[in-house]
C-alpha cells in the first residue's frame, strides 16, 4: 500500500521504545517528521517490500531526495568493530513506504552494538537515588 495524495509521498512512521512498544505512530510526509530519528536504529521498508536496517544519518532539508542509512563494520558474534568504516546505503525518499525507529538505540546510549533491528532492555540511570551520596568532600 502506497500513500500518495495530491502529488505528495507519505510514509508510515513508527517509533518504538527499547522494549518494543510503540511510542509514536503517524502517517506524514518524510520531510515533515517532527521527531527526526537521527542516529537511531531504523528499519526502512520500500514500496517493493525490500527492507534496509541501519542508523539514520540524514538531516532533512526543504527538498531531501535521498536518505543515508549506515551500518557499522561489526563482528556480530563478538560485538567488536572490524574497522572504523561505515557501510552506507543511499535510499531515494520517494521509494520509502514505512520508517520504523527505536528510541535510544544508538550504542552511545549504552546499548550493545549490533546491526540488527532488535529491542533491548531500557538503559536508564536511576535518577531517584541520591546523586550526592558518595560525593567527595574536602
Amino acid at each position: 500500500m502506497i500513500y500518495f495524495f495530491m502529488e505528495k509521498w507519505f510514509v508510515e512512521f513508527i517509533q518504538y521504545n527499547q522494549a518494543g512498544k510503540i511510542a509514536k505512530r503517524c502517517i506524514c510526509e518524510l520531510n515533515q517528521l517532527k521527531c527526526l530519528p537521527l542516529g537511531q536504529k531504523v528499519r526502512v521498508t520500500l514500496n517493493d517490500e525490500k527492507q534496509y536496517i541501519g542508523f539514520w544519518d540524514t538531516f532533512f532539508g526543504f527538498d531531501t531526495k535521498i536518505v543515508e542509512i549506515s551500518k557499522c563494520d561489526l563482528d556480530e558474534n563478538t560485538g567488536e568493530l572490524r574497522s572504523d568504516n561505515s557501510l552506507v546505503t543511499f535510499i531515494p525518499t520517494n521509494k520509502i513506504f514505512r520508517l520504523e525507529a527505536i528510541l535510544y538505540s544508538n550504542p552511545r546510549w549504552g546499548v550493545a552494538p549490533t546491526n540488527k533491528f532488535t529491542f533491548s532492555k531500557p538503559v536508564r540511570r536511576d535518577f531517584k537515588s541520591d546523586f550526592f551520596k558518595n560525593w567527595p568532600v574536602k
